[in-house]
């Protein structure tokens, strides 16, 4: 028997007041758990909902016990196999559920299959007679999300996406449409997840043979085309079912991230003057991720453009020189070197223009090294943003799909590396992060803002037309904000936090307490916590950091975890060869910028005498 315990947090859901809402899952599992079962269990465990498993033999005695030990609601999660063994005979259409169906909040039930006992449990539930469970006919399939329930969607609320199946994925077939039956996701063969109600019960029914694995090793983004049908149904449900229970996220902060330019006017297609125009006209934010070693080369105009447009325009850190694979070392001495080069370049930017930036790392073309982490945590920083989700060159990969699902990758020295997309990913990639709670993070070069940006302003418009509380501000502004609550216990909140920094605001007229929970496998590094600018006490348990925080009532609170800089500094300064490459790289990455990429010939043929040199 596999259990845990966690108290309740979230906005709530209507229920009917003859069922409790629920308190627990149960699992329908007759003996060893199944790979689709235990993928199951780890997503319970994810979203921070107690469950058990329970045998078709204990659903009767834990239905009528429950209340007894205090959890009265429950919802039912089985394999469609084990709940047609479960119903020893399966009644006609009109039979009532047995009572412990009839008692769950809700039922899920998933992993149809071209059987006899799955053919009759779904004719059962649906009360249709003539359903049928087929193959899709192709290994692709187009899918549309319902509209017409925002309350479980959320922001996948009318998504349509093209997706991979593989080849034991099923779907429904219905003749006609029933009463009381709703279809959620619907393809071009047949309805993929749907609703029905059955004597009173909301049991919903998804064909999809899989169960996503989020113990599976990641290498790369998640992209939720290739695991369509085995994680958005469940995902929505979960969060629909157990919103009282499940960690959540009052907002969904976004930014857009420029990689590279200079602070000049113009930086290949991105003119910063009709850049601003756009963000104020289609509900924008951009945050440049700059290049420490261009802090000399600025331009006056360009830099009052930043000054007085706060709300739209900032400053993040790109590396330090921006070469291949800087980041990538493994020596943390040398990280450290680059680090505060990177820091001392940035502050005399500072000086110079009076421009402040977020303490976010973008590491160059990706590469990082597990090593980075606990280097920038040393130094200051209070986050990176990458594409690549691993580790680059031999070093080892622990990333897993969990850590792309959460708000950050907490792996590498418990810093937060939070993941952002291209726009080629997909909107409906962007809004599966949403529906998980995760930022808005965007992506993009200079070429984004050709002839316009057009397709950047088309997709943003499809952005802000989502069924979601999208907030656009600053990069540093978005991480900030990025973190999960649930009720702890009475009117005292848990929060889990993911940056080094922390702010959370106050919206009521009373002092709200919460007790703040943020990873740390070393605590010894950790020198303070402020709170407000003022030292609080703290302790460290089962990995995490745990203090105190209250809340003014109308008032925002900040915290910062402030840690020892006790790293090795490598004494080596880079040689006179090093430095004329640099520059020369520079030099000529803005040449094409600037340059080439404005002529699609040019552009063309540099791109085939790159891959020649490669």
């Amino acid at each position: 028997m596999h259990q845990q315990e966690h108290s309740a947090f979230g906005p709530g859901q209507d229920r009917s007041a003859a069922v409790p809402p629920p308190s627990r899952a149960l699992v329908l599992c007759d003996g060893k758990l199944r790979a689709g079962e235990q993928n199951l269990t780890v997503l319970l465990n994810f979203f921070g909902i107690p469950w058990k498993t329970v045998s078709p033999g204990e659903l009767n005695l834990e239905c009528t016990t429950g209340a007894s030990d205090g959890q009265e609601g429950f919802c039912l999660l089985s394999s469609a196999g084990s709940l047609a063994q479960a119903l020893p005979s399966i009644a006609g259409p009109h039979a009532p559920l047995p009572a412990w169906m009839s008692g769950a909040s809700s039922v899920y039930i998933y992993g149809f299959e071209e059987t006899n006992p799955c053919r009759a449990l779904l004719r059962f539930l649906t009360g249709s007679a003539d359903t049928q469970i087929r193959r899709p006919t192709t290994p692709h399939a187009r899918l549309s999300v319902t509209n017409d329930f925002p309350g479980m969607c959320g922001p996948m609320s009318g998504i349509q996406a093209s997706v991979q199946l593989n080849e034991h994925d099923t779907c429904f077939g219905f003749h006609e449409p029933g009463d009381g039956r709703r279809s959620i996701i619907t393809g071009s063969d047949g309805e993929q997840f749907i609703s029905v109600q059955r004597s009173g019960v909301q049991i919903f029914l998804n064909a999809c043979s899989e169960m996503v694995d989020l113990g599976a090793s990641a290498r790369k983004y998640f992209d939720v085309k290739e695991h369509f049908l085995s994680a958005v149904p469940i995902a929505m449900y979960l969060k629909w079912a157990f919103a009282e229970l499940c960690w959540t996220g009052a907002e969904i902060p976004g930014c857009l991230i420029v990689d590279d330019p200079l602070l000049k006017p113009r930086y290949g297609f991105l003119r910063f003057g009709d850049a601003l125009k756009l963000m104020e006209s289609h509900n924008f934010t951009t945050t440049i991720a700059f290049i420490p070693w261009n802090w000399r080369r600025t331009n006056h105009q360009t830099v009052r453009q930043f000054q007085l447009h706060k709300d739209r325009l900032s400053l993040c850190v790109h590396g330090c020189d921006h070469t291949a694979g800087e980041f990538a070392a493994r020596s943390t001495a040398e990280l450290n070197r680059r680090i505060k080069t990177a820091s001392q370049r940035m502050e005399s930017l500072f000086e110079q223009t009076s421009l402040p930036h977020d303490q976010v790392m973008v590491f160059p073309q990706g590469a990082f090294s597990p090593e980075s982490g606990l280097a920038l945590k040393l130094n200051g920083f209070v986050a990176a943003v990458n594409t690549e989700v691993a580790p680059s060159g031999n070093a080892r990969n622990d990333t897993k799909v969990a850590d792309l699902w959460d708000i950050a990758i907490l792996k590498y020295g418990g810093f937060p590396i939070f993941t952002r997309r291209y726009l080629t990913h997909g909107l409906e990639n962007f809004a599966f992060d949403a529906l998980l709670g995760k930022p808005c993070l965007m992506v993009a070069h200079h070429e984004v803002f050709k002839a316009q940006g057009r397709e950047l302003m088309e997709f943003i418009g499809k952005l802000n037309s989502l069924n979601w509380n999208l907030r656009w501000c600053s990069l540093g502004d978005a991480i900030s904000h990025s973190f999960k609550v649930r009720n702890d216990s009475g009117p005292r909140r848990a929060i889990k936090m993911y940056a080094e920094q922390l702010e959370i605001e106050n919206p009521s007229a009373d002092l709200r307490e919460a007790l703040v929970l943020k990873q740390e496998l070393d605590p010894d590094c950790v020198k303070e916590i402020l709170v407000n600018r003022e030292t609080v006490e703290h302790v460290s348990e089962r990995d995490h950091l745990q203090f105190r925080l209250l809340m003014p009532p109308g008032k925002r609170t900040e915290v910062r975890i402030i840690y020892f800089d006790n790293l090795e500094l490598d004494p080596h300064s880079d040689g006179l060869a090093y430095r004329m490459k640099t520059r020369i790289r520079r030099r000529l990455s803005e040449f094409r910028d600037n340059y080439v990429s404005q002529n699609d010939f040019l552009y063309a043929t540099a791109a085939k005498v790159k891959s020649l040199l490669n």
